[in-house]
């Protein structure tokens, strides 16, 4: 009886890839607004970002209300910027996570 051949696994070589991080080597938070690092007295300013998303929000759904079924670019308009404004302000909210 012979082997069964297996012609992937046969030809397969384990192939070294990048060094695999570990939690030792994961940078470490440099800024954390919840922990008491810098002492009682410091007050840490941390934008509330989820409200301020939702109000722009909110003013876009009032802007697409405003103009019912009708078509208008200056509505459409409007809608965008107040979109980007919001995108923006996540964008910085994000980056802002990744550098702790």
């Amino acid at each position: 009886m012979s082997q069964p051949t297996d012609h992937m696994s046969a030809n397969r070589t384990p192939t070294p890839g990048p060094p695999r991080p570990t939690p030792g080597a994961m940078p470490r938070r440099q800024f954390d607004p919840v922990g008491d690092d810098l002492g009682a007295d410091a007050q840490l300013e941390v934008p509330d970002v989820e409200a301020e998303v939702a109000d722009l929000v909110s003013q876009v759904d009032a802007v697409r209300e405003s103009v019912g079924d009708t078509f208008s670019l200056a509505a459409l308009e409007r809608q965008a910027t107040l979109l980007e404004q919001a995108h923006d302000a996540l964008t910085t909210a994000l980056d802002a996570v990744d550098r702790r």
